[in-house]
């Protein structure tokens, strides 16, 4: 039962955050504003708590309830493995915890906030690193008891090194010495190349956070 319900939670986390994500985009293209890209706008853009009207609040709560599912879906995985390893369990449910809400804050502070828009990138991008390192170190470790399969452990390795180099090829594009010198930071209109390296950082980053679930998915059903 608790290996059924931490996947309906994933996917129905899924499912509520791209509705509420997808609703937000259109009316962003309602605004006579250019065409939200997920290349070229940050995060907080796409949020329309700003505007203060009733929906604006509905679209924040499905939003809180979607990080929530993923927040218990990470938590069943932890609940589903106490007896074999709590220590590491709830290390890893703590940090991908950790990044939904940090994201979550992100989707609020503006770039026109420089320091604390970059602290929180930072932050954000190093606990996602830091979650696929853990995930790396627990899951091809037998000590830890999560894979005794080898073949499944060969299957947990080679998807969580794709991961990493993605996460590494998002830090280490050298766009970023650039961006800074594209982007306005003074204002909230900005004038931007085609493919902003911050913004495909932020997402990129929420987009691997959603795709960690594919290896604790692994380990709880192989």
């Amino acid at each position: 039962m608790i290996k059924i319900s931490f996947l309906l939670a994933y996917v129905l986390g899924i499912i509520v955050l791209g509705f509420s994500f997808a609703f937000e985009y259109i009316k962003y293209g309602q605004t006579g504003a250019k065409k939200y890209s997920f290349f070229r706008n940050f995060p907080y853009e796409l949020n329309h708590f700003k505007i203060d009207q009733p929906k604006s609040f509905v679209l924040f709560g499905f939003e809180m309830v979607g990080s929530l599912l993923l927040i218990s879906s990470s938590l069943l995985f932890a609940i589903n493995f106490q007896e074999i390893n709590p220590t590491s369990a709830y290390i890893l449910f703590s940090v991908s915890t950790f990044i939904i809400i940090c994201f979550n804050v992100l989707r609020f502070v503006k770039l026109a906030n420089y320091k604390l828009h970059l602290l929180m990138t930072s932050i954000f991008v190093v606990s996602n690193l830091l979650l696929f390192l853990l995930y790396y170190f627990f899951f091809t470790n037998a000590n830890y008891g999560y894979v005794l399969i080898d073949g499944v452990k060969i299957t947990e390795a080679v998807v969580l090194i794709v991961f990493i180099l993605f996460e590494f090829f998002l830090m280490l594009n050298p766009t970023y010495k650039n961006w800074a010198k594209l982007v306005n930071i003074e204002a909230d209109l900005y004038s931007r190349p085609k493919y902003c390296y911050l913004p495909i950082l932020e997402w990129g980053n929420f987009l691997l956070y959603l795709l960690s679930f594919i290896p604790l998915t692994i380990v709880v059903f192989f």
